[in-house]
């Protein structure tokens, strides 16, 4: 594991976990043993993903220093300690000494960025990482002020019990459908209108009868054709844990642990806007690309200039994977001769995503 600093924000965590589906990653970039991935780190979840994959490295890039800081944080922790010790750091367990485990620990094998950002933030440790950050917050709120007025706990815990489509498109309809969901529905209190609310892009590149709509095809698919028992990005949505982290963020797993701890040499950090960092590259750097949602607070023409940059950095070959929410982003028509878009594979993908914070997955080749 290495870190690289440039000038950079440093700021509050944002996002502490990933909503994307790693396994919709792993199936659009299909890594293999010489794969160098550039990934757009986020929470690090799903780049440990493309690392367990089996990837030669992995580049995470990062504007925000205190996002990089809690990858970080998680990687160490994989790496030094059993996966109940990792589980328990980053607050998926009741409880728990988190503190002394990070300065017993961890502390000691952090950078010496990383160590200064989280001993001025000890309390997020405490209180439980996973439980930080302004989605999860939201998503907090959701639970707390709004759902309950939608439904009852026993009709959540009745929906997640289920995992057949054909239970569960019968359970919608005669339970959760009701005119209060639909009216929640409208009303888009999603992560996604959320976003839509405060990012200019959004508001100037979608409307909010789309944006509800979207919320709707997406959440009565996630909740009617795909298995809910074992949905756990569904039952993080709802209830704000996961039932079983062995089938969680696979960097969760005691095998996916394993693998990560074995791996983190391949795993790097650098904090950087992506367009600056691409620019820097020199060609052919990278075989693969994991963007997340990124392009969903750029313009039209930022995403067309990074692409652009990202088939110079690009060998050929090389495969891209990102993801729209509301604001429509794929690879435009003027760049089709250098980058090739795959939409059956990208819509493949979407039907079996089990996020409903997508209403795409966009999966480019560079040829």
């Amino acid at each position: 594991m290495s870190v690289n600093h440039r000038p950079a924000r440093s700021g509050h965590i944002r996002q502490a976990q990933t909503w994307d589906d790693p396994a919709v990653l792993s199936t659009a970039l299909q890594i293999q043993p010489d794969d160098d991935v550039l990934s757009v780190c986020a929470a690090g979840d799903n780049a440990f993903a493309l690392a367990i994959d089996g990837a030669r490295s992995v580049t995470c890039v990062h504007p925000h220093r205190a996002q990089l800081a809690l990858a970080e944080l998680k990687l160490l922790a994989a790496r030094v300690m059993p996966v109940q010790g990792l589980q328990s750091i980053l607050g998926f367990d009741i409880g728990g000494n988190r503190v002394s485990l990070y300065r017993r620990r961890v502390r000691d094998h952090l950078s010496a960025e990383a160590r200064t950002w989280w001993d001025a933030h000890e309390d997020m440790i405490r209180a439980g990482i996973v439980q930080q950050g302004r989605q999860a917050q939201n998503l907090a709120r959701f639970r707390r002020r709004v759902l309950p007025l939608v439904h009852r706990t026993k009709t959540i815990r009745d929906l997640l019990a289920l995992d057949r489509p054909e239970e569960q498109r019968t359970f919608f309809e005669a339970h959760w459908n009701t005119r209060r969901w639909r009216a929640l529905v409208r009303l888009g209190l999603s992560d996604a209108m959320l976003a839509w609310r405060s990012s200019p892009t959004v508001r100037r590149d979608s409307e909010a009868d789309s944006a509800s709509q979207v919320f709707r095809q997406r959440a009565e698919h996630v909740l009617c054709t795909i298995p809910a028992r074992t949905n756990y990005l569904l039952h993080g949505i709802l209830t704000g844990s996961f039932p079983d982290l062995e089938a969680a963020h696979p960097y969760l797993s005691t095998t996916g642990r394993a693998a990560l701890a074995e791996r983190a040499e391949r795993v790097r950090f650098v904090v950087s806007e992506l367009e600056a960092f691409l620019k820097d590259c020199a060609p052919q750097s990278f075989s693969a690309f994991h963007y997340a949602s990124i392009f969903e607070q750029l313009d039209a023409e930022s995403h067309s200039r990074i692409l652009t940059l990202t088939a110079r950095a690009a060998r050929p070959g090389a495969r891209i994977c990102y993801w729209n929410r509301l604001v429509p982003r794929w690879r435009p028509d003027a760049l089709a001769v250098q980058i090739e878009r795959d939409e059956a594979l990208g819509a493949t993908l979407l039907a079996r995503d089990r996020s409903w914070f997508c209403s795409a997955v966009q999966v480019e080749t560079v040829r």
